[in-house]
C-alpha cells in the first residue's frame, strides 16, 4: 500500500504540474485507436510516411545518440522530430495528463518505470519485427514496452579537480574527499537505481535501500553532495566532481568528446564502481493516445534494428540485441570493468526499491542538504 500511495501521490503531483506547463499547447484531437500489432511493416511505413513527424519525451539528441537515429529515420522516411526532456516519471505523468489532447508519441523510461506505466495504463502496444531475437526481461509479452540498450552504474569523474583520483568503489568514493553530484533521485531511474548499487556495496540489496540512504546521507553531512543538475554542461564547465547518477552510457561516450577538446582544468574519467553496480535498462514506450501511432511504431523498429542498435553503441550504450555486429570504434568500457556487476530482478521489483529511494531521499537526505 505504501509503495502504490507514493506513486500515485507522485504522479498526480508531476501530473498537475505538467498541465499547468502545457496548458497553451494542444488543439489536436485524440488519436483514435489502433492495434498496431495487427498491422504489417509496409502498412507501418505507409501509415507512418503519411503521418510525417514523431514527437518524443526523454529522447534528446545528446543521449546515447539519439540524435543519429534522429537524421536517419529522418532521411529514411521523410519523418520529422521533435522532444521535450524530463525524468522518467514526468514522463508517463505527461502521457495521462494530455490524453484529451495529446501531443507526445513515443518516451524512453527506465526499465522499473515500465511497471508505473503499466499501472498507469498509458501505453500502447506493438512488437518489433525482431521480436524473437530480444531477451526475455527486456519486452513485455504483449507488446507495451521494449528495452533496447542497457545502462550500468558508473561513477564519471573529473580527474583534473580530484587531483587524479578515480575511485573504483562506492568505498572509495566515501573514504576521499570528492563531492558528489547524484542527480534527480525523486523522479529519475538512473539516480535511484545508482542509490540502489551503493546499497548493495553497503551491505544492503534491492530489498533494502537503507544503507544507500545512509551512505548519502553521511556525506550530506559533511558537505560533500552538489545538489544541482547533473548533466554534460556543468561537467565540462568545471562544476562537478563526480556524476554518480548517471549510467555507463554517459561516462563511456562523454569522456573521450569533452576530453577531445582540452578544456583547461577539466578531464573526464569513466569508472564501474566494483563493489556495487547494476545493470538495468531503458524501454521505449508509445504513448496509448499518441497522435502519431505508426510513426511511433516505425521508430520502435528502427531503434530495435542492425543500424539502430548501433547508434546506441556509439552513445557509448551497450545494445540490447548480442546478434549485432559492433564496429571496432564504439566508445564502450571495456569489458573487464563489467565482472561485478548485477542484474536487477522484474520491473516491479526495482520500481518498488526505487520508489523506496524517492520516499526516503526526500525525508532523510535533502533536509540535510540546506
Amino acid at each position: 500500500m505504501k509503495r502504490q500511495n507514493v506513486r500515485r501521490t507522485v504522479s498526480l503531483v508531476l501530473a498537475c504540474l505538467i498541465v499547468l506547463a502545457f496548458s497553451g499547447c494542444g488543439g489536436k484531437e485524440t488519436t483514435e485507436a489502433v492495434d498496431l500489432r495487427t498491422l504489417t511493416l509496409d502498412e507501418i511505413i505507409e501509415k507512418a510516411k503519411e503521418e510525417g513527424r514523431v514527437d518524443s519525451v526523454a529522447m534528446p539528441d545528446n543521449w546515447t545518440h539519439w540524435d543519429y537515429s534522429w537524421a536517419q529515420i529522418l532521411e529514411d522516411y521523410g519523418i520529422e522530430h521533435s522532444d521535450v526532456d524530463m525524468s522518467s516519471g514526468e514522463e508517463i505523468a505527461l502521457f495521462a495528463a494530455e490524453k484529451d489532447d495529446p501531443t507526445k508519441d513515443i518516451g524512453d523510461v527506465g526499465y522499473g518505470f515500465t511497471s508505473t506505466a503499466m499501472e498507469e495504463g498509458v501505453l500502447q502496444p506493438y512488437k518489433v519485427s525482431c521480436w524473437d531475437e530480444l531477451p526475455d526481461w527486456a519486452k513485455d509479452p504483449d507488446g507495451y514496452w521494449t528495452v533496447s540498450y542497457t545502462g550500468n552504474t558508473c561513477f564519471i569523474i573529473n580527474d583534473a579537480l580530484t587531483g587524479g583520483v578515480v575511485p573504483t568503489s562506492w568505498q572509495e568514493l566515501k573514504d576521499s574527499d570528492i563531492v558528489v553530484n547524484m542527480g534527480n533521485v525523486v523522479a529519475g531511474a538512473s539516480s535511484q537505481v545508482n542509490v540502489i548499487a551503493c546499497a548493495i556495496a553497503m551491505g544492503g540489496g534491492i530489498d533494502n535501500v537503507q544503507p544507500g540512504i545512509d551512505f548519502f546521507k553521511e556525506l550530506a553531512e559533511e558537505g560533500r553532495i552538489d545538489p544541482g543538475d547533473g548533466n554534460r554542461t556543468r561537467l565540462m564547465a568545471g562544476e562537478v566532481e563526480c556524476l554518480a547518477g548517471r549510467f555507463d552510457f554517459d561516462g563511456a561516450a562523454w569522456a573521450p568528446e569533452i576530453n577531445g577538446q582540452e578544456i583547461e582544468g577539466v578531464h573526464i574519467t569513466a569508472s564501474i564502481p566494483q563493489d556495487g553496480a547494476i545493470m538495468t535498462g531503458y524501454a521505449q514506450i508509445i504513448n496509448k493516445w499518441a497522435p502519431h501511432p505508426h510513426a511511433a511504431a516505425l521508430t520502435l523498429e528502427y531503434l530495435l534494428s542492425d543500424q539502430g542498435q548501433i547508434d546506441r553503441a556509439y552513445g557509448g550504450a551497450r545494445p540490447i540485441r548480442s546478434d549485432v555486429e559492433l564496429p571496432d570504434d564504439v566508445p564502450l568500457l571495456p569489458d573487464e570493468q563489467y565482472t561485478n556487476v548485477v542484474t536487477v530482478g522484474s520491473a516491479d521489483e526495482l520500481q518498488a526499491a526505487c520508489d523506496e529511494v524517492s520516499r526516503l531521499w526526500q525525508e532523510e537526505v535533502i533536509p540535510l542538504l540546506g
